[in-house]
């Protein structure tokens, strides 16, 4: 019977370096992986860190409580994954199951997933059951960039790539500027989402803006109010609110999600590398979808794709999952399988053949992006 053999993060800095360049740069250009030895077999997590500054946090916790914790352990099924992680949570759940913890376990169960998958020979969309669609709807998320320009040519490469739907994250100070500047460059017929990351604390405040920017028509404005956990605010907006609103990514409780569900939101974003990973996830959008809710899960639109990639699994075999945030551009030589947009969707047909998440790590490739440690300061509203 296969063994966990080595748990291993791997922090690399992938610069995100582009044509437009934006204002993301430092901060979303830190990756953290996670290697799982079971057996003969390795499989790949990743974690969703904010700059440098944070990485150490993830790493302690994974070689000084994950991985003493679960090297030597069978895994022989998916019962045991679940079983691993319940035992986790256990363990650090005075940390708060939150944040850096969960974010830690994440990585761990979903590489864990990958080498269970190798081992068996199967995929994960295998192992999770029948497949109910082909082909999975994604959008282009962007960073924020400095000007109208970069927002405009964004759109242009978006669209050239296959896109069909962009989201902005712009601040809201010239978020009604970008989305006026592409209703009239590309018309009305690209659905543009914003993303204003909890900009206001004062609900009369975010209703003023959503307001001015409903003549627009975004197809939905993200997190708008301040604390993103404050779901009294974040209800009385919502229930006023002109345009839809989607919220979710800094949730981490199934509680929270189900609370989040009862509210007036028109889609719920749970994160895959922040909930838990793949077991939390999909309970947690099974449980929304059975509060009437479709799910649009979030992403950090950085230069990797590998968490993405194990939420098209998810969303092959869920159809309550409405669409997938995905970046305008990734980096493709680390990795040894190819994902490709079309008419803003992505065909899973061939990824869900391969074994394990169908994405595998090239990991000679990964010294072409060592690891800078360097203080990314927030960007605050």
């Amino acid at each position: 019977m296969p063994v966990i053999r080595d748990v291993k993060p791997i922090p690399i800095s992938i610069p995100y370096i582009d044509n437009p360049p934006t204002v993301f740069r430092d901060s979303w250009g830190v990756q953290l992986y996670v290697k799982v030895s079971l057996g003969d077999v390795a499989g790949w997590g990743e974690v969703l860190v904010y700059g440098s500054g944070i990485v150490d946090a993830y790493t302690g916790v994974i070689n000084d409580v994950i991985a003493p914790a679960v090297i030597n352990e069978e895994v022989n099924g998916i019962n045991d994954i679940e079983r691993l992680v319940n035992g986790l949570e256990k363990l650090l759940f005075t940390g708060g199951l939150c944040g850096v913890i969960t974010g830690a376990i994440s990585g761990f169960e979903m590489a864990l997933w990958d080498a269970l998958g190798k081992y068996l020979g199967k995929s994960i969309g295998e192992l999770l059951g029948a497949r109910v669609r082909d082909k999975v709807p994604v959008y282009a998320s962007f960073p924020r960039y400095s000007g109208m320009d970069y927002v405009i040519r964004a759109v242009g490469k978006a669209l050239d790539s296959g896109f069909t739907m962009v989201k902005l994250h712009q601040h809201p100070d010239d978020a009604i500027d970008a989305i006026r500047a592409i209703r009239e460059g590309f018309g009305y017929d690209l659905r543009v989402a914003l993303d204003i990351n909890a900009a206001f604390n004062d609900p009369q405040r975010a209703l003023d803006f959503l307001s001015k920017v409903h003549r627009y028509e975004p197809y939905w404005v993200e997190e708008p109010t301040w604390p993103p956990n404050d779901y009294e605010l974040l209800g009385i907006v919502a229930d006023k609110s002109p345009v839809p609103i989607a919220a979710g990514e800094n949730e981490y409780y199934m509680s929270g999600f189900k609370e989040l569900a009862k509210l007036g939101l028109a889609y719920i974003q749970p994160d895959i590398s922040k909930v838990g990973g793949l077991t939390r996830f999909i309970k947690i959008v099974r449980a929304i979808n059975e509060l009437g809710k479709p799910v649009a899960p979030h992403h950090r639109p950085h230069k990797s794709i590998l968490t993405h990639t194990y939420t098209l699994h998810v969303a092959s075999v869920i159809d309550g999952i409405a669409l997938v945030e995905w970046p305008l551009v990734w980096i493709s030589e680390i990795y040894d399988g190819e994902i490709t947009v079309k008419n803003g969707e992505i065909d899973v047909t061939n990824l869900v053949k391969r074994e394990g998440v169908g994405l595998g790590i090239r990991e000679e490739m990964l010294s072409k992006y060592p690891y800078e440690r360097k203080y990314t300061p927030l960007i605050f509203h």
